[in-house]
């Protein structure tokens, strides 16, 4: 089917047939309650009348549809028709019917409503308009009869998204629901029609339980069927499907879901929801989503079913918490716990009670929140809902919670509150128990206690009240049952005492055998052993507990001892005082067991409560004050009365708290109170006064002091960690001592102290170590001595604390100290390490200390010192005059022995090690030592016949940074004079080590900054051995030396020699030749940054170009040196850029110029001979053309041209450049090869230039005199404004501005190329930019078509005027017009010359201007000058000299003038020179022909029209082509061929003339033109032949619609037929006459097949043309073979006209007259007659086939005549003839031929 069919069929479909009365009846007789026959014949009043009835029934069902009276239903809408309705309109009435048909939707099997609904079918076609909402209202009712009649009045094709209804439309079937249900599923149109329609239905309130069940359950079917679908294929796919579902159902669950009013809607979506979660595979966001829809939509009416589809969704998801929105609704909903609990028999409930549950305890402690969670936490625990995993889950996750909060938070008293209640339930005790021992949590750190085994028991609870203690004669009474102890045997009166180890061990024992049992151990306290009664008398009972929680125990032997303790301190009498239990309560409170501390708290506590002043009578009674440590007892200090009462309540009680939580925090507080610092956390607001402090302090160090425990003294220690006047006694006394006594104890001792505490012997000397203090010299002291082994040579853990202790107090020592213990250090690391293991650890130990430490300037001075103080060495440099004869001063040493040189070599390379990596910058003091040594070095290299390289690198290392320092200050004047040039100069000249030479230079590069004078005049050999050695190598730190050494030397060397006013480049020749030399040496990732910094040092407008011209120099055929010149001139701005090729081009004309300056220095030219020297300077030259032909370079030097760069300063340096090149050029002109180097330097720095500044630097060039410039500079502008962009505006308007300059230039100037440049370049600027400024370009114009330029003598002059004043015409336009008299009579006069002179170039030119003018200026070119110019036109064409391009640029001018010139005057001019174009022949006369068909193709129909007059006239003459052919008398003659062709453009013309004319307006041009032939005798029948080939072609195009213009050539035609049929009198006229034959048979065949108008069948047409027509078959055949002979003419053209006319001429009675003649001709005389009389017979029988068989019994007597005939050739003819007979009729023609 074609586009139009297919259009047309969408227009038929559409179509509402207005006209088809049929059609609308059929419309009409479409009803839901008549049948099509009745329901035809009502008339929409009788319609009304009985639909308005059922509508008032509806309104009193539901007054919602009394609004509809006013529309559907009114009078009004009896006169409504939706076919005359605009889209708009059928849109409003769409707005208000579909609301009709939800609302009607729940009644529609009522009566009313299908009356109402029938009104709405017949008189608003909602069947057809409405469709899809009219059947998704009735679908909930697929099965009623109301269906059936809905599917007859639907359209049999309906929409898409209804498609599966085409089944069952015709006949009318019922839809059963599985069809529904599979279009749901498989077509998603329908899906999400469906669901629309029932939201709309929702959102309108219009809903019924029919449409809510119908499609609850067909959208749960679909969703599963989808699902089910989905599971099939690859992942992605089923992810895909899986996606677009719900896409398509999301969107109607969240709406219905919102309205939760509508509880069977709700039901529906649950329902939904239930099959998405269980039969898909979707994230937990996507569930999540859906859960909050749901836990929305809940209503106590649909509670337990969303419950139920909430804890189907739980199932579902991966996570056990639930969302937040969804959790705290949830948690609103009361008795949550029991409607769980009644739906767990019908759907698993656990997870969805998971959550309930963690989201319950995550909510604790939120207001207004929690009371809710907590009831709904502890009913679902009540309940038992979750199980035992679960439920462990849960109690987990509450005790992890517990522990994060923070302690005192409303949310931590909660969960601590709910953990006891649980603790206390029978069900959940249980898990809690086991939680605890899986996961080992701590409850006593949440203040809980549980009954666990007792192997994890950590708290042991002591009866506090004498009620609950065994009584003394139950336990020593076997007979009570009870347990017997074992005697113990304590002879010690204290525990605490020397030697009551033994004792304390078995007692020990025994306690921690007892603590299984409760009764034990207080059995085991009890026993008089242990002195319970008389624990205030004497020391034996609580030294025994004090040492139990202090020592080596268990955690519940240190808690039972502490709480023991607490009970006997509950029973004090007064006036006991039981202050040396404080400091082992001290070490309990720093035990690293919580509970230990929080025992030791009460504990404390107790022990503040009962201290109190003495008793009345005065009795003050210190506990063990005389005997706790048996003999050292009398060292002990004690507190003075009211002391011990006001330091607990002062000091330790206000920290209790924090102490059990921090085991540091009872060290932290006692130091500050002891240090007189005021602690924030003494709650009393005020410390300790001076005394008290000083006897507190000598109190707790005569106990660390006394007491035989390790750990006890350990952590009394860090107490006395400060020098204080508190401390300052008792660390002299008490602390140091110990200290020292425990360093001087020998290993084996050491150990075993430690191994009966627990303890390790590295902790135990760490701590001891610790109590020394940075800033006392007896500290220092000490650890000077075990540092060196003094105390204790063998205890290498001591020294490791030793050393440890030395870098963590290095910073806070005082100078002293870090100069005694840093000598030391490293006399330490210089020990020789063939002695002991120890001392080799020492060293080593030494060694890392000295390199950690941050060492200051005094420390590495006495260093130094003691360096110098092994070899003296002269101070200060030596005198100028002996240094020369340094190698002397090197021996004034003594030789030394090869050990004592090792050895001070040894130290010296620490030394130096030390200092630099010490920041050697920071200590500038260094300096002269530093240097010292560097002289001295020489000595000790002669010495020790090494070069010591690693030492020099060292001193050079370390004085560079020092150098950087002192040249930024303002007093380093007088560190100037240690400074030895020479010595540094040596390092590089003599040593052999890249690093120290390296060194070396950079040293003098930071010197060359500062002191500068001292260092310049030494700096060749420096360059020299750059440029050597380390460019060329590829390591980074040789690149920064190079680096450096630029930076700080160069830029010295330069301003040195710009002070002394000498000439830049001949001073730093050498600086550069050994840079340019080592150039391919040097790596490729350094040579740009290096040559950068290089000429950025020295200044790049003096440097840069002897680099650049150096490189080139040097170089010459380097693709590297052309790749990096380019790249290094990028680095730098664009100014200095263009400064740089100014420069080198200066260099190149030094080099050329007869007395050289600075090529000599640079290049060496003095030293080469005339041949080399040419040979450098073209290589330069060269060099400079790569340069400017570099694209990049291009780029970056247009940006010197910017505005804001100063764009005047860059054309200056421009102009010079140019005008340099040009001296240069004409300098050179004798040496070719310098000379074309020259030009092309000259060429690519023109092309380098941005286009405005090229034509703004070239103006200041033009108005030089100097020709070659001139000419060079347009040349340069010429080319650059065909490439310049027309949006470019500053290009532009440059070159506007330069034109008037060459415009004067061309005015003033005589020669040749000048001239021809600048009308080439005026050319070229007005061609590109003219319309910008036309009055320039008129300026301009003038000159051009003066003398100065198009009068020239010179043809190449003329030639360029012309194509600018082609290029002026096109910017100029009607401006142009006062040019025209000027310029075209030339332009004729050159365009003649060129024709005669064959001149193409001048010919092309002319034509071209001429094509311009007349496209621009068509209405000034009249016929003054159309008619020469195509008089002209038709010499040129008749030319033989002139090549192809000249016809080429005639046929432009010529297609010109068709298009652009008016046709009146075209075809006046052509008609003028028709018969010129005829006399120069074939190609002329083509050429006007051809000018006559391209104008008439090209003007529009009305100027065609305005022409035709004149047009008619030149074609009248036109078609007598063939005559003035004839009557030609020119040189070119037209053979017949030629003659052919230009009929053939000639009749195409006129047909194409005929298409835009009407028929008013051609048929007269067509009567004249039949006039014209017929006027013509037969001996002019040239005219003729040219007219009947017109109309063959006329009739063949146009066919039947002209055949009524045979009327105007019947007369002549068929007298012309007469005329020819006679036979011709000579050869001439039989060769005319038979090109008309064939021309006027062509036509008549073409008019007698096309006519469909019956013209020819009228009697006076047939009658006048048959029988001429027929008069050819009897002309005779010629003598000689020619076209005109019977085997080819006749049957080639006279037939098909015959048979032509006898199909166009279908009746009986023409068919007979024909053939009558037919029959007359068979009996002619002559053979030829009767055989072309047989052959007509053939082609009529062929033909017309049994229609002219009807003639056939006239034909048989004919025919038998014929069958015997004398000629064979008509014998055989007829015989064929017979056959084709034969064959048409079917029968054998013999019988009746007989």
């Amino acid at each position: 089917m074609t586009s139009l069919q297919k259009q047309l069929a969408a227009i038929a479909a559409s179509s509402t047939h207005q006209l088809d009365l049929k059609a609308q009846k059929v419309a009409h007789a479409k009803s839901l309650l008549f049948e099509p026959r009745v329901a035809a014949s009502q008339s929409f009043d009788s319609i009304y009348l009985i639909c308005a009835e059922g509508y008032r029934d509806l309104c009193a069902l539901d007054p919602r549809f009394l609004p509809f009276a006013r529309t559907l239903f009114s009078e009004q809408s009896k006169a409504e028709d939706r076919t005359q309705m605009n889209k708009k309109e059928n849109k409003e009435l769409d707005a208000v019917i579909e609301p009709f048909l939800t609302l009607v939707g729940p009644r529609l099997l009522l009566k009313p409503a299908e009356k109402a609904l029938e009104w709405l079918v017949r008189r608003f076609r909602v069947h057809e308009y409405n469709t899809e909402c009219l059947v998704l209202t009735y679908l909930p009712y697929h099965a009623s009869p109301q269906f059936l009649a809905l599917l007859s009045v639907l359209p049999p094709s309906p929409p898409p998204t209804l498609r599966f209804l085409f089944p069952y439309i015709s006949p009318p079937a019922t839809l059963p629901r599985t069809a529904i249900v599979y279009t749901a599923t498989n077509t998603p149109a329908f899906f999400s029609a469906l669901q629309s329609y029932v939201v709309k239905v929702l959102q309108a309130g219009h809903q019924g339980p029919s449409l809510l069940s119908f499609w609850s359950g067909v959208t749960t079917q679909a969703t599963d069927a989808v699902l089910e679908q989905s599971q099939s294929g690859r992942r992605d796919v089923q992810d895909e499907r899986q996606e677009q579902l719900l896409l398509r159902v999301f969107p109607a669950l969240n709406e219905c879901l919102k309205l939760s009013d509508v509880s069977e809607a709700v039901m529906g979506c649950y329902m939904i929801v239930i099959v998405l979660a269980t039969k898909g595979v979707f994230e937990d966001k996507i569930l999540d989503s859906l859960m909050e829809a749901v836990v929305r939509s809940q209503r106590p009416e649909t509670l337990d079913a969303c419950i139920m589809c909430l804890a189907i969704i739980a199932e579902e998801r991966s996570q056990p918490r639930l969302p937040d929105k969804v959790n705290r609704r949830l948690l609103r909903i009361p008795d949550l716990a029991q409607s769980l609990t009644s739906l767990s028999t019908r759907c698993r409930i656990e997870r969805l009670a998971l959550g309930c549950a963690l989201g319950a305890v995550d909510t604790l402690g939120q207001s207004g929140r929690s009371m809710d969670a907590l009831n709904t936490f502890e009913n679902i625990i009540k309940a038992r809902l979750l199980g035992s995993t679960l439920l462990q889950t849960v109690l987990l996750h509450l005790l992890r919670l517990a522990r994060i909060t923070k302690p005192g938070s409303e949310t931590h008293g909660e969960l601590i509150n709910l953990l006891t209640e649980l603790n206390d339930s029978t069900y959940a005790a249980d898990f809690l128990r086991n939680i605890a021992r899986e996961h080992n949590e701590d409850f006593e750190f949440l203040g809980l206690s549980l009954d666990q085994d007792s192997a994890h028991m950590e708290d042991i609870e002591l009866p506090d009240s004498d009620d609950d203690m065994i009584d003394a004669d139950q336990i020593a009474d076997p007979s009570n049952g009870g347990p017997v102890l074992p005697q113990l045997e304590v002879s010690a009166s204290s525990f605490l005492e020397q030697g009551a180890s033994e004792s304390f061990a078995s007692a020990l024992t025994a306690l921690e055998a007892s603590l299984a049992s409760r009764i034990r151990v207080d059995q085991f306290l009890e026993s008089g052993e242990l002195g319970r009664s008389e624990a205030f008398d004497k020391p034996l009972f609580l030294s025994f507990l004090a040492r139990a929680w202090c020592g080596n125990t268990s955690t519940s032997a240190k808690v039972t001892a502490i709480h023991s303790s607490n009970r006997v301190m509950n029973e004090i009498p007064s006036g006991v005082d039981l202050q040396h239990l404080i400091p082992y309560l001290v070490c309990a409170l720093s035990d690293s067991s919580a509970t230990v501390r929080r025992a030791a708290a009460t504990c404390v506590s107790t022990i503040s409560k009962q201290a109190a002043p003495s008793s009345k009578d005065g009795r003050h009674h210190i506990w063990g004050s005389s005997n706790l440590y048996g003999d050292r007892s009398g060292d002990l200090a004690s507190l003075s009365k009211g002391q011990t009462a006001s330091i607990l309540a002062s000091v330790v009680v206000p920290v209790l708290e924090e102490c059990v939580m921090d085991s540091s925090v009872i060290t932290t507080s006692i130091r500050n109170v002891l240090e007189g610092a005021h602690s924030s956390k003494n709650q009393s607001g005020h410390s300790l006064k001076a005394p008290v402090r000083s006897s507190f302090a000598l109190f707790l160090g005569s106990h660390v002091a006394a007491t035989p425990l390790l750990g006890v003294r350990l952590r009394l220690l860090p107490l006395f960690k400060f020098k204080g006047k508190a401390s300052s006694g008792v660390r002299t006394h008490s602390i140091l001592p110990t200290i020292r006594a425990w360093c001087s104890l020998a290993t084996e001792e050491a150990a075993r102290v430690c191994s009966s505490e627990g303890l390790e012997i590295p902790d135990a000397d760490k701590a001891h170590m610790s109590a020394l203090l940075a800033r006392e010299p007896e500290s220092i002291e000490l650890l000077r001595a075990t540092l060196s082994g003094v105390v204790k040579y063998d205890r290498m853990e001591l020294r490791e604390a030793a050393f440890d202790r030395v870098v963590s107090i290095w910073p806070s020592m005082k100078s002293e100290s870090r100069l005694l213990l840093g000598q030391c250090l490293l006399d330490l690391a210089l020990r020789n390490e063939s002695i002991t293991i120890v001392d080799r650890v020492s060293k080593t130990r030494a060694l890392e200390a000295l390199r950690t430490l941050k060492l200051d300037t005094a420390v590495l001075a006495a260093f130094l010192e003691s360096v110098l103080s092994t070899h003296q060495m002269p101070e200060g440099p030596p005198a100028k005059k002996r240094r020369r004869s340094s190698k002397n001063e090197l021996m004034r040493a003594d030789f030394q022995g090869s050990g004592e040189l090792t050895k001070q070599l040894r130290r010296l390379t620490l030394v130096l090690e030390l200092l630099e990596g010490s920041n050697a910058g920071e200590h500038t003091a260094l300096f002269k030592n530093l240097f010292s040594i560097l002289g001295d070095l020489q000595q000790l290299k002669v010495q020790s016949g090494s070069e010591l390289v690693y030492l020099q690198s060292l001193i050079l290392g370390s004085l560079t940074p020092i150098v950087k320092q002192l040249k930024d200050r303002n007093d380093s004047s007088e560190y100037e004079a240690y400074v030895r040039a020479d010595l540094l100069i040596d390092c590089i000249r003599h040593s052999s080590s890249p690093q120290v030479q390296n060194s070396a230079l950079l040293l003098i590069a930071s010197l060359a900054s500062w002191v500068p004078e001292l260092v310049l005049h030494n700096l060749m050999p420096i360059f020299t051995f750059i440029g050597s050695t380390l460019l060329r190598q590829n390591d980074e730190y040789s690149a920064h030396v190079v680096d450096q050494t630029i930076s700080k030397v160069v830029p010295q060397l330069a301003a040195s020699l710009r002070a002394k006013h000498r000439d830049f480049l001949v001073g730093v020749a050498d600086l550069l030749l050994s840079f340019t030399a080592a150039f391919e040496h040097i790596p490729n990732h350094r040579r740009h940054r290096l040559f950068f910094e290089l000429a950025q040092t020295l200044g790049p407008e003096d440097s840069l170009s002897a680099i650049t011209a150096l490189l080139a120099d040097r170089y010459p055929g380097s693709s590297a040196q052309r790749k990096f010149i380019p790249e290094l001139l990028l680095r730098f701005e664009p100014a200095v850029t263009l400064q740089t090729l100014k420069g080198y081009l200066a260099l190149v004309i030094d080099a050329t110029s007869a007395k050289r300056k600075v090529s000599d220095t640079l290049f060496s030219l003095n030293e080469k001979q005339p041949a080399q020297v040419e040979t450098a300077i073209n290589n330069l030259l060269s060099g400079l053309a790569d340069l400017a032909t570099d694209n990049s370079l291009r780029k970056h030097i247009a940006k010197a041209f910017h505005p804001n760069r100063d764009p005047a300063t860059s054309r200056e340096i421009f102009g010079g450049v140019v005008e340099n090149i040009i001296h240069l050029s004409r300098k050179l002109e004798d040496k070719a090869r310098l000379y074309k180097s020259c030009n092309r330097v000259f060429a690519n720095c023109l092309d380098a230039l941005p286009t405005p500044d090229l034509v703004a630097s070239s103006s200041g060039l033009l108005a030089k005199s100097d020709e070659h410039v001139q000419v060079a500079v347009m040349k340069a502008v010429e080319l650059r404004a065909g490439s310049s962009l027309h949006h470019d505006q500053r290009s532009v308007e440059q070159m506007l501005d330069f034109l008037p300059q060459v415009d004067r230039l061309l005015q003033k100037s005589g020669d040749i190329n000048v001239k021809k440049l600048a009308v080439s370049c005026i050319d070229q600027i007005v061609e590109q930019f003219g319309k910008k400024n036309t009055a320039i370009v008129a300026t301009a114009a003038n000159t051009i078509s003066g003398p100065r330029a198009l009068s020239d003598a010179n043809d190449e002059v003329r030639i360029l005027s012309l194509l600018c004043l082609t290029s002026m015409v096109d910017v100029l336009e009607e401006e142009a017009i006062s040019l025209l008299p000027t310029v075209l009579p030339t332009s004729f006069k050159y365009l003649k010359e060129s024709i005669n002179q064959e001149k193409p170039s001048l010919h092309n030119a002319v034509f071209s201007l001429l094509s311009n003018i007349v496209e621009r200026l068509a209405f000034m070119f009249s016929r003054e000058y159309m008619v020469p110019s195509l008089e002209l036109s038709q010499q040129s064409a008749a030319a033989d000299g002139l090549d192809a391009t000249c016809d080429a640029s005639r046929q432009q001018f010529q297609e010109s003038v068709a298009r652009h010139l008016s046709a009146q005057e075209t075809f006046a001019a052509i008609k003028v020179t028709w018969c010129s174009a005829v006399t120069n022949g074939f190609e002329a006369a083509r050429e006007q022909l051809n000018l006559i068909a391209s104008t008439i193709e090209n003007q529009p129909k009305s100027k065609m029209i305005k022409a035709s007059p004149t047009l008619f006239s030149l074609l009248l003459e036109a078609f007598d082509i063939r005559s003035a052919v004839a009557a030609s008398t020119g040189e070119e003659t037209i053979d017949e061929d030629e003659i052919e062709q230009l009929e053939s453009i000639l009749i195409e013309a006129v047909i194409s003339m005929t298409l835009k004319l009407n028929d008013t307006t051609f048929r007269p041009f067509f009567a004249q033109l039949v006039d014209q032939t017929s006027s013509s005798s037969r001996q002019d029948a040239s005219r003729s032949i040219t007219y009947y080939k017109f109309l063959a072609a006329f009739f063949e195009r146009f066919k039947s619609i002209v055949t009524s213009y045979s009327s105007y050539i019947l007369e002549h035609a068929a007298t012309l037929l007469q005329t020819l049929s006679k036979p011709r009198s000579s050869k001439s006229n039989t060769a005319s006459s038979t090109d008309l034959n064939i021309a006027l048979l062509a036509a008549l065949t073409a008019s007698f097949t096309y006519d469909q108008d019956s013209f020819w069948q009228s009697p006076s047409h047939y009658t006048t043309i048959m029988p001429p027509l027929l008069s050819h078959l009897t002309i005779p055949p010629p003598s000689s073979p020619s076209p005109f002979t019977t085997s080819s003419y006749i049957p080639t053209h006279v037939l098909p006209a015959i048979t032509a006319l006898a199909a166009a001429t279908s009746s009986p009675d023409n068919h007979r007259a024909l053939n009558s003649i037919l029959l007359k001709y068979m009996r002619s005389e002559a053979a030829y007659t009767r055989l072309a009389a047989v052959l007509c017979e053939q082609a009529l029988t062929t033909k017309l086939g049994e229609e002219w068989l009807a003639l056939l019994p006239e034909m048989l007597p004919f025919v038998s005549e014929l069958r015997e005939d004398d000629d064979e050739g008509v014998e055989r003819e007829t015989q064929r003839w017979i056959g084709a007979m034969e064959g048409i009729l079917g029968e054998d023609l013999e019988g009746m031929l007989q």
